[in-house]
Order: C-alpha cells, then structure tokens, then sequence
C-alpha cells in the first residue's frame, strides 16, 4: 500500500492519541486514593467497631440506670403511700406495721440510691468512650469523604481529557484515507501499536535498531510506500532526522 508522506505522519498522531486513550483509561483505576481509600476501609472498619462495642456499653449502663432509677420510683411511691396510711391510721397495731415497712422501705431506698449514683458514675465513664469513639470514626468518615472527593475531581478530569482526546482523534481520523486508516486499526488491534517511527535506524515499535538488511530494504523502498517493523509488525513511518 502506498500512502504520502504526510499522511503516514499522520498514523503517529492517531499513535500518541491512541496511547493517551489508553493510558486515561488506566488512570482512574490507578489513583493513588484508591490504595489510601482502601486503607482508609480497614482502619474504618476497626474504628466502627469500637464505636459499636462503646455504643452497646453505653446503652446498658443506660439501661441498667434507668432499672435502678424506676426501683427507687417505686419505692418513693410506696413511702408516700404509707405515710399518708400512718397518718391516718387510728390503730396502733396498724401504725406499727406501717412504720416497720418505712424503716425497710428506707434501708432499701438508701441501697438504691448508693447504687443509682455508682451507675450514674459509671454510664458518664461508658457516655466518654463513647464520645471518644464517635469523634474517631466522625474524623476518618470526614477523612473519607475528603478521599472520595479527589477521586470524583480526578475521574472528572480524566474524563475532561478523554473527551478532548477522542474528539481530536475523529477529527484526524476523518483526514486519514480510509484504506490507510482500515490499515493501522487492523495492526494496532493485532500487535497493539498501529504505528511508529523510525528514526536513525530504530524502530520506535520495538526499541530496536533494524538489523542492516531490513533497514537497507526500507531505505530502498519509495517513501510513499508502507513499511513495517520487522520485529513487531507495526507500521513503519521514516522520520528525518533534523
């Protein structure tokens, strides 16, 4: 197939922009915030279970709390109720019993009272941790958000840039004479490079110097003819060195 001279210099513009497609399709799974998000869930998930362990703490200190406060309710109740009994009480043998169950109902308002402030102590300890655990896992949540943040901003403008790159890319592949262009597709999809230089006797395809016979056949053939790697099969454009 023969193609112009700039037409073939055109193959290293679809090349470089095929290359930048390529790579913006790497670069969002590549972002270095995905690893630190990643890293970022473990230590989350630790966090979290601490929040979660001081949370069920706290809500049985709470609990047991409350089952102390509704006991001493019950037996201020009850005080309240026998008092108004004795007073009115004309019998003596009756003011006695109620007196004896005050006494009790005393002892026993004074044990719960010693245990209502030891549980009040304790679920204002369990209400610290608790506090403690929730502003860690508010930080790496805040830490979090930030990370996701970059990566939309950085998926944006990768997306930003593939959308440039692709448009550029229809526009000169509208300049490309379809055989040619049929050509290089057919190549890239089969070597995955559809063209590159050769320039000072190296193959850019390959890294390579061509060996003297294959870069004496190519210096032979007319330079509106296409010529191809012979190590990797992609097409060859002759670049003068300036």
């Amino acid at each position: 197939m023969k193609a112009t001279p700039r037409q073939q210099l055109m193959l290293l513009d679809l090349q470089r922009l095929d290359h930048t497609l390529a790579r913006l399709r790497k670069r969002n799974e590549q972002l270095p915030e995905r690893a630190e998000l990643t890293a970022l869930e473990t230590e989350r998930e630790q966090v979290r279970n601490t929040y979660m362990d001081a949370q069920r703490e706290l809500d049985a200190r709470r609990l047991e709390l409350t089952r102390i406060e509704s006991d001493v309710e019950v037996v201020e109740q009850r005080v309240a109720r026998d008092n108004e009994m004795l007073a009115a009480s004309t019998s003596s043998k009756e003011a006695v019993a109620l007196q004896s169950e005050l006494d009790t109902l005393g002892r026993r308002k004074g044990e719960l009272e010693e245990r209502q402030l030891e549980a009040m102590e304790v679920a204002e300890a369990a209400e610290g941790v608790f506090s403690e655990a929730e502003r860690v896992l508010a930080g790496v949540d805040e830490r979090r958000a930030g990370i996701n943040e970059r990566i939309a901003a950085a998926e944006a403008q990768t997306e930003s840039d593939r959308g440039a790159a692709e448009t550029e890319r229809a526009g000169l592949a509208a300049e490309v004479r379809g055989d040619l262009l049929a050509l290089y597709e057919k190549t890239r999809a089969q070597v995955g490079i559809g063209a590159a230089r050769l320039r000072a006797g190296v193959s850019e395809a390959s890294g390579m110097a061509l060996s003297p016979a294959d870069l004496s056949t190519i210096k032979a053939a007319p330079e509106d003819e296409i010529v191809f790697c012979p190590e990797t099969g992609a097409i060859l454009v002759r670049v003068i060195d300036e």
